[in-house]
Parts: structure tokens; sequence; C-alpha cells
């Protein structure tokens, strides 16, 4: 293993900072846990004395109530109840309740439920709860055992104010501090409970009167507690919290500001804000000291259990930030942590001066590799020193830079760079460069044949004159050929047998063979590096680094590969769609294979005009979208039936109705017959007959022949036309068969919507039915309600009726037929925009989409003019019409002749249905003429008047007025 070395500068520097560290440290967390164990132990020992201080006060509360109870108890007082309002008892107990403020009344209960209560009201909420008097101080209420109390009202000089007489339902005996009060004399002291009437925590003291005549007893507030608990505080944020055996909330401090007045729901919301929660809600409690975390905090948490003499237990909970407790012990460390950070800063910047001038050198150095870092190439300058490992160092960074940025600088051109062949120069060139070799050459395979190898890239580029077999050397080379199979490069001396069989050129003195595989391990090629002199042994360690470098020539490889198959695949099902599309129809074949060739030859044209068309440029990315737009024009035409496509006549569906018409006349015809021979046996004259039957026989011919005539479409159908058409289908013929049998579901539901006829029926010769009406499929209606496209939509989907078809005034399609028609491109745009394109294409839907828009806005889909219209589309426009126009093969009408193509195209320029200045280069660069050469026959090549085309489309000029004399 080799051993790590450091600079000079880093060893002392680094070796005094760790030292210095870790004895900082180590004394900064001693003293901070020595400082913090001594608090916690100066906090626990405060809570002990807390609680001999909660202890005391509570003994202090109650000593002096129980005193007086066993006073008042042993005293005349209880003997009546009516001595409460005796003046020198009432003396009595207004000195008890001045003594000791938290007692709020003293009150006797008798067998024969009578009671008697005297109450302090000095307290504004003791007179605001009982509604005395102003000046009251203090109130006595006498209660009968018949529910008769009388209420006395005195101030505080113990002058009579005034009395009141109530009813009330009390009965002493059944009271709690009535029925707990011992029978030996002792006094009971209950739980702490809260005080409804006047929403205080309080106490009560109860005890038997001597002879069990009665029960006397007091109750005490504990707000003292409460207050007392405010001087044992140890911070501002300290917290306290006294509760009973049961978890009554004797006194707390720090968690509620209003304690006298609050309920004890606003006692459990607060304490539920409070980190003593986690000692209250626990299942039962048990003394114990421990930190918690509450809102973000860490809290001190002690509960300690208070023991009394007469078995009573008290709990004292106390909550202490421990920010406040370690506080001192945080300040040190602080100070302590600052004083070390100096003493290490000072001592760092000392050492570092100290080793400064060692490590200059190295600094320098450090600067130029972090110019390699932000990728600056150009700008490096290595520094020099005496100190070998530095000047190794520094060459070897030089030669790390130049292998980078030749690295880089092919990464690039990979990323920028479609040229596969150029890619492959670049890679030879920066193995020449990192060999130093005299040249390189490199053989691939073909994407076709494996097994084929050429010579793809060499350097320099007169390298390529070696006369070198690889693909000869490496099958009759047993060694160079297991170490190639094994992925290794083979390095070695030709020796003069292999250069007299032509191996290798004379003056090779040695030479690297390395392999070149993809992913799957396939070989792909081979690179040989070949030098005209001996190669010293330095320059041998090279070969790793150029083997690695060339295994990014693999993937080039086999990704180039890869794109160009994917590539070819594409392109082979445009035009294996185009194909199918054209074979669909016998009459449209060769429309989506001819219109990319003409296409081709009007861009070509745009693009090298740099006066109309400055902008438009074909380069190899706008030329693909081109191509696929241009083989896939009409690639939505697989939607359109066949029959709608190749309608030749009106009449036809997916055959000419025009033999059912004919086969009705025919039955005129028999029927006339028929007449004939009956007027003859009932004796008509046979010459007026033989005349009558002739006229009608030649009027059937007459009206049929001009139905077959205008069937064809060729002509226009006038009013004066339809006229005729509407008499001749008035002639009528009887229907003897049911026309329900042998229809399908879907013809016998659209039947149906006729109504019945009584066989024999008349019917008549040429109609218009409802079952001819063909409505809108549901699925076909829903693509119609968010319609982007400015095409009509027909009311029906086809209407067959054959009156309606027959009265087409022009060509052989209905409205709907038209719109099927013409859907086509709708169809073309939706299928296209279904398919993933790179951003280089992604303008394919809208040129394959827009061959049948017209500048002046009035084509279809979109209905788009020429600010909106692309090059690209109008190219394909001028290429589509042009195709048609002269194609060989449609059924509905005639190809036209070059001239009458062009004439055609020159009227549509005129009326912007077209581009007028491409229509120009047409007709300029003699596009035209190059499509005919190669595409159509020599009959339909006639001479075409180029200046009087140009004229058409060229604008008047607005001749100027003459000038006045």
């Amino acid at each position: 293993m080799i051993e790590r070395r450091y600079t000079l500068q880093i060893h002392i520097a680094g070796i005094f900072f760790v030292v210095v560290s870790i004895l900082s440290i180590l004394l900064i967390v001693l003293s901070y846990q020595n400082s913090k164990a001594l608090n916690h132990q100066l906090a626990t020992e405060r809570t002990e004395q807390n609680v001999e201080q909660v202890k005391l006060s509570f003994q202090r509360l109650i000593a002096p109530v129980t005193t007086s109870l066993d006073a008042l108890a042993v005293s005349g007082y209880g003997q009546d109840p009516s001595s409460s309002n005796n003046t020198t008892w009432l003396a009595t107990i207004n000195a008890i309740m001045a003594k000791n403020p938290d007692v709020l009344s003293i009150y006797l209960g008798y067998p024969d439920e009578q009671s008697a209560f005297v109450r302090s009201t000095s307290a504004a909420f003791m007179r605001q709860q009982f509604s005395t008097p102003d000046n009251s101080h203090i109130m006595v209420d006498i209660n009968k055992a018949n529910g008769h109390q009388e209420r006395t009202y005195y101030d505080a000089n113990l002058s009579y104010i005034g009395s009141d007489v109530n009813k009330i339902d009390y009965l002493p005996t059944t009271r709690p501090w009535y029925e707990v009060a011992p029978t030996d004399g002792g006094i009971h002291i209950t739980d702490p409970y809260f005080y409804f009437f006047i929403q205080r925590m309080g106490i009560t003291l109860s005890r038997q009167l001597p002879g069990n005549l009665g029960v006397i007893a007091a109750d005490i507030t504990l707000a003292s507690l409460s207050n007392f608990l405010a001087t044992l505080t140890d911070s501002p944020d300290t917290q306290l919290l006294l509760l009973d055996e049961n978890k009554n909330i004797i006194a707390h401090n720090g968690f509620l500001s209003h304690a006298d007045a609050a309920s004890p729901n606003e006692r459990l919301s607060s304490m539920a804000r409070s980190p003593l929660n986690q000692l209250y809600a626990a299942s039962e409690l048990t003394e114990l000291t421990r930190n918690v975390e509450h809102i973000d905090q860490t809290w001190m948490l002690s509960l300690v259990h208070i023991k009394f003499a007469g078995g009573k237990g008290l709990w004292l909970a106390k909550a202490i930030p421990e920010q406040q407790l370690i506080g001192s012990a945080l300040n040190a460390r602080n100070n302590q942590v600052a004083i070390s950070a100096l003493v290490l800063l000072l001592g760092t910047l000392m050492v570092l001066w100290a080793s400064a001038q060692i490590a200059k050198p190295l600094k320098l150095l450090g600067k130029e590799t972090q110019k390699i870092r932000n990728l600056d190439f150009l700008n490096i300058s290595l520094p020099t020193s005496s100190i070998a490992e530095v000047k190794t160092l520094s060459e070897s960074i030089g030669v790390m830079a130049d292998t980078i940025s030749g690295f880089l600088d092919t990464l690039h051109r990979v990323s920028n760079s479609s040229n596969f062949d150029s890619l492959l120069n670049d890679i030879v060139f920066h193995c020449h460069h990192a060999s130093g070799a005299d040249y390189v050459l490199m053989w691939t395979t073909s994407s076709e044949d494996s097994n084929a190898l050429s010579l793809t890239a060499c350097y320099p580029q007169n390298a390529d004159d070696k006369t070198i077999d690889i693909g000869m050397l490496v099958a009759e080379s047993p060694e160079i050929s297991n170490a190639l199979e094994c992925q290794q490069f083979f390095s070695f001396t030709p020796s003069s047998t292999d250069i007299q069989r032509g191996f290798f050129p004379a003056d090779l003195k040695r030479a690297w063979i390395l392999p070149l595989n993809n992913r799957e391990n396939e070989s792909v090629g081979y690179v040989l590096v070949g030098f005209n002199r001996n190669v010293p042994d330095h320059q041998e360690e090279k070969i790793h680094f150029i083997t690695q470098f060339l295994g990014f020539a693999s993937l080039i490889k086999e990704n180039w590969d890869r794109v160009a198959a994917q590539k070819l695949l594409f392109k082979s099902f445009v035009e294996l769609m185009a194909s199918a599309i054209d074979t669909k129809s016998p009459y449209t074949g060769g429309h989506c294979q001819r219109v990319p060739e003409l296409t081709f030859m009007l861009a070509n044209a745009a693009s090298n005009d740099t006066k109309d068309f400055p902008d438009f440029t074909l380069d190899e990315q706008s030329q693909e979208a081109l191509y696929f737009a241009a083989w896939l024009h009409d690639c939505g035409k697989v939607t359109t039936p066949e029959y709608v496509v190749d309608k030749a006549t009106k009449l036809e569906t997916i055959y000419n109705r025009i033999h059912e018409i004919r086969t009705r006349f025919e039955v005129l015809k028999r029927d006339a017959e028929i007449r004939y021979w009956k007027k003859r046996i009932e004796g008509e004259n046979v010459a007026d007959l033989d005349r009558w039957l002739s006229e009608e026989h030649k009027a059937l011919d007459a009206d049929f022949a001009f139905i077959a005539k205008h069937n064809l479409g060729s002509e226009f159908m006038d009013n004066q036309n339809i006229t005729r058409l509407e008499e001749i289908a008035s002639r009528t013929w009887y229907r003897t068969i049911d026309d329900m049998q042998g229809l399908s579901w879907e013809e016998e539901d659209r039947r149906q919507l006729r109504q019945e006829k009584t066989l024999p029926c008349k019917e008549h010769v040429i109609t218009n039915k409802l079952d001819h009406q063909i409505p809108w499929l549901p699925q076909q209606l829903e693509t119609f309600k968010n319609w982007e496209f400015k095409l009509p939509i027909p009311e029906l989907q086809y209407n067959r009726g054959e009156l309606h078809n027959l009265s087409i005034q022009r060509g052989t399609l209905t409205n709907e037929e038209r719109f099927i028609i013409n859907d086509h491109i709708i169809q073309t745009i939706k299928m296209l925009r279904k398919l993933p394109y790179p951003s280089h294409l992604q303008r394919v839907p809208e040129i394959a989409g827009g061959h049948h828009e017209k500048l002046d806005g009035k084509g279809y889909p979109y209905g788009l003019d020429e600010t909106n219209l692309s090059v690209d589309a109008r190219i394909m426009a001028i290429a589509d019409i042009f195709e048609a126009l002269t194609a060989s093969d449609r059924p509905y009408k005639k190809a036209k002749t070059l001239s009458e193509a062009m004439k055609i195209l020159a009227f549509m320029a005129k009326d912007k249905h077209i581009d007028p200045k491409l229509f120009r280069l047409f007709i300029e660069q003699k596009v035209y003429l190059r499509y005919a050469e190669s595409f159509l026959p020599q009959s339909q090549q006639d001479t075409v008047d180029e200046q009087a085309l140009l004229a058409m489309i060229t604008p008047k000029e607005k001749a100027e007025p003459a000038a006045v004399t």
C-alpha cells in the first residue's frame, strides 16, 4: 500500500491544530460537565428546602384555625344558633378572620337541621357573590329547620346594617363536613376542593361539639399557599405545583396568572401548556428528577413527597428551564470555547507563517489546479521547484490539464455535432496527441455487416496511405487475436517477417493495437497506434488512458449505429405507411410517393433564393422534418372509405347504383308491354297501341339516358336539368316483394324509419328515402364537441338519396362526402400529433396539416392566412395540387397536360390560393419541368408559356398621372 504523504506545512499546522483542539475540547467538556452537575445538585437541595418551607407554611395556615375551632367548640358559642348574632361572639369570630384572612366562613350545624353561618364579606368577590351592601363586612345566616333563613349584615365596626328573610332548603346533617366530623373531638381536614360559589380552591375543617350536640366547621382558601409558592421560585420562569394524594391542585405558581379565581377547566388548560403536565398526566405520583423537552426547550422536573405527622401528604412539583439552571456553566463553557478558539487561531497562524516559505511552491501549484478545476486551460502557468516531488507533481498536472482539455473538447464536439466521421477524427487526433505516436489509424465495422472493416479515421491525414490489412493481421496472428478477443490491448514490435508479408510499413518500429467493443462485448473496430521510433517505458503507461478514452469511441459508434438504425426504421415505416395509402386506392397510387419528390424540388429552390425567402433554410434537421411531413401528408386517408375516395359516379357507393335504376326502367318498359297486350286483348286499335308502346319505350330510354349521362358528374347540373330530373323521378312503379328481407341489422333499423306499405306498393323510379340518411354515431358526435377546426360539419354522416346525389351540380361528391374527403387532413393532424417527436420534428403535424390551407384564409382545416402559414406548408400545397392535376390515375377526371396544370396553378396564385412567390420559383427554376421529365408521360409534356404565366401572377403597376403642362 502506498504511504500517503503531506507537505511540511500541512504536517506542522495539522499536528498543532489537532493536539490543541483535543486538549481544549477535553478541558471544556470536563469543566462544563462538572459545573452542570453542581448546579443540578444545588437545584435538588433547593427543592428539598422548598418541601420543608411548604410543610411549615401549610402548618402555619392550618394550626391557628384548628386552635380557634377547638376554642369555639368548648365555649358557649355553639350552644345556640342565634349566638352568631351576639356582638361578643361576632367580635370573636371577626378577630379570628382578621388574624387568618384565608378563613372565609365559620358555621354550625345541629342534629335538628338548624344551622348558622358567619361569613366574611370584606373581600370584593364575597360581596359580589352574595350581593351584600357595599359597606358589608360580616354576613350572618341563621337557618331554621323549617327552611326559614334570616340574613344579617354588619359593617367593619360590627354595627348592624340590615337583614333579609329568605326561604332555604338546607339540611346540615347531609353535608360531608358534618358527616366526617370525628366523634372523639378531633378535627377533620378535607381534601382541597373547588368552592363553586366563590370560584376558589380551599379546604374545610370540622369537629364535633361537646356531647355530640352539633358540628362546628371553617372554610379556608388556599390563596396564601399560591402566593407563598411565588417566594420559592429560583428564576422568573420557574413553575411550582402543589398537589394532594388525589392529584387535586392545592396551589401553583408560574403558569396561571389569575390563580385565585381560575376554574378547574382553566387550570387544566393552563396545565396542558406547562412542562409540569408530564408529571400531572402520569398514572401515579412518584418521586423523580429528570429532564424533559417542552416547546423546543429543556426543563428539569422534580417531584417530591411532603409528609405530615397526621398521615396527610402533599406533592411538590417543580419545573426549571435548564438554560437558567445551568446558565453559569454555559457562560463558563462559552468563555472557554472563545479563549481556546483564539489561542488555536493565533497558534495556527504562527505555524502557518513559519511553514509558508517551504509550502509556497505548492500554493502556486494549487492556484493553477484551481484553474484546471474551473476548466480554464488557456492560462495555466505551472511553477518550478527544486523539490523533486513538487516538480513531478507539476509535470503530472500539466499532462492532466492537456488530457482533460482534449477530452472536454471532444465531448463538446460530440454534443454539438452529428457528423460521425468528424467525431472519430477528433478521437484519433487526441489519441495521437496523448500517445505522441507518428500516426493513428481507426477501422470500424459496417452497421449492415459486422465482419466488414473499413478505415474510418486517421491522423495525420496522409496516414491513410499506410498499407495495413488489419483484418488479415488479426486473423493470421493468434497472439493479437487472443488479446483482442479478451478486450485487451496488444503492444508489440513488428518482425521482419510481418513487414515482408506486407502487414506493416517498413518504417514501423513499435505498434499498439487496441480493440473497440460495444456494451454487448461485440467487436466494432480496431485502433492501431504506430511509432517510427523506439518508445520509452513511461510512454507505454499511457496505453491504459488511451484504452479508456477509446471506450468513448466505442460508445459513439454503438450509439451512432443505433440512431442510424432507428432513423432508418422510422423512415421505412413512414414510407411503408405512404405506400399502404397509395396501395389502398389504385386510383391514387403513387401520390404519397410523388409529392415528397416535388416538395423537395421546390424546397431546394426556395432555400437557394435569398430574395423572397431569406429566412428559409433547408438544413439537415429541417430537411428531415419536411421529409416526414411530405411522406405523411395524407396519412389520414387510411380512415377515409375507399368508395368515397374513388367515387367515380354520383350514384356510386361500394358499387354503382345506376344498375338499380336501370332495372326499374326495365320494369317500367315491361309494364308498358303488359299494358299494351292487355289493351290488345280488350280490342283496342293495334296501330295506335304500337305507336303508343314505341313512344313510351323511347321516352323511358331517353329518361334513363339523361340519368346515366348526368350520373358521370362531368357536366354541370343547372336548374333546368334538375327540374327535368325531378320530373323523371315522378315516374312510379309497383313493388310486390317485401324490401325488409335479407338486410343487416343496421340497414334494417334505418329501413324501419319508413312507414310500412301494403304490398304491392307504388314507388318512385328515383327517390330520396329516410333510410338513405345515415346519421353520425354518438362517438363521432362526441369528437365534434370541442371542434377546433373551421371545416363545417354536415348534419348527416352520409346522404345516399338517389335524387339527392343525382342533383349534385359539380363533380360526383355530396356535401357529406366532401366533408369525409376533407376530413382526411384532420385525421392526419390528429394521427401525427400522437407521435413523440424530437425537438426538430415538432412541426411535422403543422407542415403536413397545412397543405390544404390558402393564403386568402379560405382553406381548411384551420382557415389560416398568409400571416400564419409556414413556407413549408405553402411548398407542400403547390406540390400536392400539381401532382393531383397531372396524375393520370384518377377515376373522376382526366389527367391535365403540363400547360393546363400550370395555367390552373397560375389562376390559383393570382387569387391568393397558393403563394405567388413560390409559384414564380416553380416556373423560373424549371421545377415543373424537371418533375415532368421524371414522372409524366410524354403525352402530357406539352409547351408551357412561362412568360404568360408570370404575367398573370405579376401585379400590374398603376400608371402615374400625366404631368400638367
